[in-house]
């Protein structure tokens, strides 16, 4: 008989023989059925879990809820050929990482990517460390001009090891203005290569007053992943839920995640990594808001 893979994937799913296949061969199938914006963890969220139970404990319980990805914030002490491993007798797979900007530098690039690469990692993502000016510097267009060619040439440089450099938002990204008006995020990524990806976390953009979805419609094709994040509530919160589907505090506004759905499918956005502010010490809020991606039809 000749089936063609989706006719086969179709007719597995439709008997749901797909339980007998093997995590990693299960995940595959599910990503062919729905191919964008899959649920992922970002490790963050549960750092302290992490340290009371071990890592490998811990991947094991982000698969059981549901997870298929992950992004590290850290690797444990754990070597490269460990954590390949661990993320697959968990039928899970890396889908980025966090680490100073430094990390994918002229002086530190490949020793970074081979050793991202050795656990299946290729994205390399700063979420603010050097991002911003020090205490000797100062923000103007001189910094925002060293930060272009420093990450065009990261890209370029990992580019060559196979691995892709990214920036992370927060909502001073949105909030530093140059003498015309024009914001950070809006000089940086009209201004680097479209190599250099864009990590939008959607929670601190819209805390910041703006719309995620033009973020993808100014800058098309630019990302691999999300921070799908809650808003919290005013510019001096540091610290709120995140939960996905319920904003902060009373009267914050949420995001609008059925009009977010539908702009990071048109860009072909392929993982959605839940962080959570809170509760890292347990697996609640992560559980809660993979239910809601669940409850949205993204698993």
């Amino acid at each position: 008989m000749n089936l063609s893979r989706r006719d086969f994937l179709g007719a597995l799913f439709a008997t749901g023989a797909i339980a007998s296949l093997g995590p990693a061969r299960r995940l595959f199938a599910a990503a062919a059925k729905n191919p964008y914006g899959r649920p992922a963890l970002q490790l963050y969220s549960i750092r302290k879990y992490i340290q009371n139970v071990g890592l490998e404990k811990a991947l094991e319980d982000v698969r059981a809820i549901g997870y298929e990805a992950v992004e590290f914030a850290g690797y444990y002490n754990f070597s490269a050929k460990e954590l390949k491993k661990m993320l697959a007798d968990n039928g899970l797979v890396a889908c980025g990482t966090h680490l100073p900007r430094a990390k994918f530098g002229p002086k530190e690039f490949a020793k970074t990517c081979e050793f991202e690469l050795g656990y299946g990692n290729t994205f390399l993502c700063c979420p603010g460390g050097g991002n911003f000016p020090g205490r000797k510097e100062k923000f103007g267009e001189d910094f925002m001009k060293m930060l272009v060619d420093y990450y065009n040439k990261a890209a370029e440089n990992c580019g060559k090891m196979g691995c892709k450099v990214g920036l992370h938002n927060h909502m001073k990204e949105f909030e530093l203005k140059l003498p015309d008006g024009t914001t950070y995020w809006d000089y940086f990524f009209s201004k680097t290569d479209k190599r250099v990806l864009m990590e939008q976390d959607v929670g601190w953009t819209t805390c910041a007053g703006e719309d995620p979805c033009e973020q993808f419609k100014k800058y098309p094709g630019r990302s691999l992943t999300i921070h799908a994040k809650e808003n919290g509530m005013g510019k001096k919160v540091k610290k709120f839920d995140a939960i996905l589907g319920q904003p902060g505090k009373p009267g914050a506004k949420g995001v609008a995640w059925d009009k977010l759905f539908k702009a990071t499918d048109a860009d072909k956005i392929k993982w959605y990594v839940v962080e959570c502010e809170k509760h890292e010490d347990s697996l609640d809020a992560v559980k809660r808001s993979f239910e809601f991606l669940k409850s949205k039809g993204r698993v």
